[in-house]
């Protein structure tokens, strides 16, 4: 199955994954002086993409021949889940708005988007509600699948499930907070604690204001005492220095 273009994908699209194509184009247009077009193809046509159980959706801008585009690459294809793609594209829109993100040396791609995740998503549930899409039902999902995680003993790492549940923690419903918490503290108390201070840390920083939530990002690398080596990433850097090496404008 070939990779969606946008032009393909528009026609597949409802109002709200419309209403967030048109955003990227007009912010991509806005910082890199065009619109890039978006592709969606199957996150497994992806050498990058490590082959693990469990589901796996990003966005980056890719070189195609000489054209970048944002790159969409989805656990569900060709039989794509719309609000999921939107989701992804949404991250990007985050980016060019001032968001940045940290990557870890040596690599690993999973963990990254744990640990990004947990700074992005309340900005983003925002974006999408612009848009005319309401995540909570989502995220109230994720967050029972997560209680039926956590409520079952054994061992799990517990910084990077810490910040996957407070994640949930940070944007779930009252009840499902309330529930989920429950569960940690009966099943993995020790989780819990790492869980408490993101949460804190979190309550210190307004994460929809970019600058501050990149500072969140980097208290929890020295909170958390997280291995590796974490740096900012300036994504808008990047892809501008992708689309002059692509146009053959960089040797």
């Amino acid at each position: 199955m070939t990779p969606y273009r946008e032009s393909q994908f528009r026609k597949l699209a409802d109002p709200p994954t419309l209403a967030m194509i048109n955003e990227w184009d007009s912010v991509s247009n806005n910082v890199f002086a065009r619109p890039i077009e978006i592709v969606v193809d199957d996150r497994r046509n992806n050498p990058r993409i490590p082959p693990i159980q469990g589901e796996i959706n990003l966005a980056y801008p890719i070189a195609i021949k000489q054209e970048v585009v944002l790159g969409v690459w989805v656990e569900s294809f060709p039989n794509l889940e719309l609000q999921t793609v939107a989701h992804e594209i949404g991250h990007w829109i985050l980016k060019l708005r001032g968001f940045r993100g940290m990557l870890c040396q040596p690599r690993d791609i999973p963990r990254e988007g744990i640990f990004n995740d947990v700074a992005s998503h309340r900005p983003l549930y925002v974006l999408q509600k612009s848009t005319g899409y309401d995540p909570q039902d989502e995220v109230d999902s994720r967050c029972d699948h997560d209680i039926k995680l956590c409520s079952q003993r054994g061992a799990i790492d517990e910084k990077f499930s810490a910040l996957y549940f407070a994640d949930d923690l940070l944007n779930g419903s009252y009840k499902k907070r309330r529930q989920l918490k429950w569960a940690l503290r009966k099943k993995h108390p020790n989780t819990l604690r790492y869980v408490d201070r993101i949460l804190q840390v979190a309550s210190e920083h307004d994460l929809l204001n970019p600058e501050q939530n990149i500072a969140f990002r980097k208290m929890l690398v020295k909170e958390l005492k997280l291995a590796g080596t974490w740096s900012e990433q300036d994504d808008i850097k990047r892809t501008k220095e992708l689309i002059k090496k692509a146009e053959g404008k960089v040797p």
